[in-house]
């Protein structure tokens, strides 16, 4: 998936395991759905070739840094160095708000990092970075 950007994505993420709708705050979610592959390739081949083994998703959400309760740099903080996952859920509204069968993508995260940024003429901005943890992969479904 490419990067999403726009008023109609609800990011939802665990603060002490209770979700929290932060989706005032986001300016672009990345969401690769790669997967780590396997080289296959026998001697005499012609060509590389590869074959996909687990699944891979890093997502990367870039927002705003709002310090208010519940917002996003509070839940980022309140997250930041745990060794537990945290629920991450992104719906993805069709041109409207999500609604049922719009896309969503679900699954438990641990943040791997948070990046503080700033310019003198803009807000100061926070990227985020979420691995998969534990041994289920992220579920690419609907709402």
């Amino acid at each position: 998936m490419a990067k999403l950007t726009g008023p109609y994505i609800k990011v939802m993420i665990d603060k002490s395991t209770v979700a929290k709708d932060v989706s005032s705050d986001i300016e672009s979610v990345d969401i690769p759905d790669e997967w780590i592959e396997a080289d296959m390739t026998g001697f005499g081949e012609g060509v590389e070739n590869s074959a996909p083994v687990l699944p891979t998703m890093v997502l990367t959400i870039v927002g705003k840094m709002n310090p208010t309760t519940d917002r996003l740099y509070d839940v980022a903080l309140a997250n930041r160095g745990l060794r537990t996952g945290q629920t991450v859920t992104i719906q993805i509204g069709q041109n409207a708000p999500p609604t049922t069968n719009d896309p969503e993508i679900e699954g438990e995260f641990w943040q791997q990092s948070m990046k503080i940024g700033a310019t003198p003429k803009s807000a100061i901005g926070l990227t985020l970075v979420y691995k998969p943890f534990g041994s289920a992969a992220p579920v690419i479904g609907v709402v």
